[in-house]
């Protein structure tokens, strides 16, 4: 098997262009919430409110994926970011309506409220996350926000700043990292693990790009550089959120999580390296959108199957 033919199939048994009649239905619901927002804090908030999650960032697969909004608050809109989180909550679980909507699994999350709709029999989930402008009048020159973080455990109730334009930029000005970041949610969704998180996976993944000096051109060159790096580096690095440095987003593994990870990631590697048949059970094809083609040997095949192409070195 050649990997790099592979993991291209893999890519674009993903593409979220396969989905796009479901999309469009999910984006009308989208620009409901939208207009819902405005109609009900129409004078409080600062703007109407932005697309964020993976969908905006471009680096979104079609089996799971983010369509979520964050709406900006004015600074004096409400007294506490927590009353302003509570509002948002309490709008979706008492007053909105909508005959998609299932409104007893609104939920609060750690920085949004979560809200459930069925469309064509399937769940679309969205996020609504409210943010406060730090300062009258900031929001417009700078995007910055400040955001409620509710408790957790053993965690108290905190805040956070964050500019959620810039976590969109960062990513979706990254075409090639955006190819590996994907490849690494359908790893993440295949084996369900979900205490990695998705800004987490994008950081680690630019971060290996631009401490890589010899960045490799092949797609499985550059994935097996990316895990590499994950492998060697999960348990020590420091990824601080480009919004707000004290943000540190490595910090919200836990020790034996990161520990988990390393050895997935040294696992991952042996495995693969004994046979690349195994890419397949780690970063399967979507089946519904995968039509198998026979391989087509060329020289350009062959020289990559026997490995005498030299694999580039990454000083980190």
């Amino acid at each position: 098997m050649n990997k790099n033919n592979y993991l291209n199939n893999v890519l674009e048994s993903y593409r979220m262009s396969h989905v796009d009649d479901l999309m469009e239905k999910y984006k009308e619901k989208r620009e409901i919430i939208k207009d819902a927002l405005v109609d009900k804090f129409k004078d409080q908030i600062v703007t109407r409110a932005i697309n964020s999650g993976s969908y905006a960032k471009h680096d979104a697969i079609n089996i799971k994926f983010d369509l979520d909004v964050c709406q900006p608050f004015k600074r004096n809109a409400f007294d506490t970011l927590e009353e302003m989180a509570d509002a948002v909550f309490d709008f979706f679980n008492e007053e909105f309506e909508d005959d998609d909507f299932v409104k007893y699994k609104t939920r609060k999350q750690r920085v949004s409220t979560g809200i459930t709709f069925v469309i064509d029999g399937d769940e679309i989930q969205m996020d609504i996350v409210p943010g406060r402008e730090l300062s009258v009048e900031d929001y417009v020159e700078t995007n910055r926000l400040n955001l409620y973080v509710r408790p957790k455990l053993l965690q108290p109730a905190s805040t956070t700043q964050t500019n959620i334009q810039k976590h969109i930029e960062l990513v979706k000005g990254k075409n090639t990292e955006r190819s590996i970041i994907r490849l690494l949610k359908v790893w993440k969704t295949n084996k369900n693990n979900t205490r990695i998180k998705s800004f987490f996976v994008e950081l680690i993944t630019i971060k290996a790009f631009e401490k890589c000096s010899d960045v490799p051109t092949g797609i499985w060159e550059q994935l097996e550089m990316v895990l590499e790096f994950i492998r060697d580096n999960v348990e020590t690095i420091r990824l601080e959120d480009p919004a707000n440095s004290n943000n540190v987003v490595s910090d919200i593994m836990t020790k034996t999580e990161k520990e988990s990870l390393y050895w997935d990631m040294k696992q991952m590697l042996e495995l693969i390296e004994s046979s690349a048949d195994n890419l397949k059970s780690y970063f399967p094809v979507n089946d519904d959108f995968y039509e198998e083609e026979e391989d087509k040997d060329s020289a350009a095949l062959d020289i990559a199957r026997s490995g005498v192409v030299q694999k580039p070195w990454c000083k980190y």
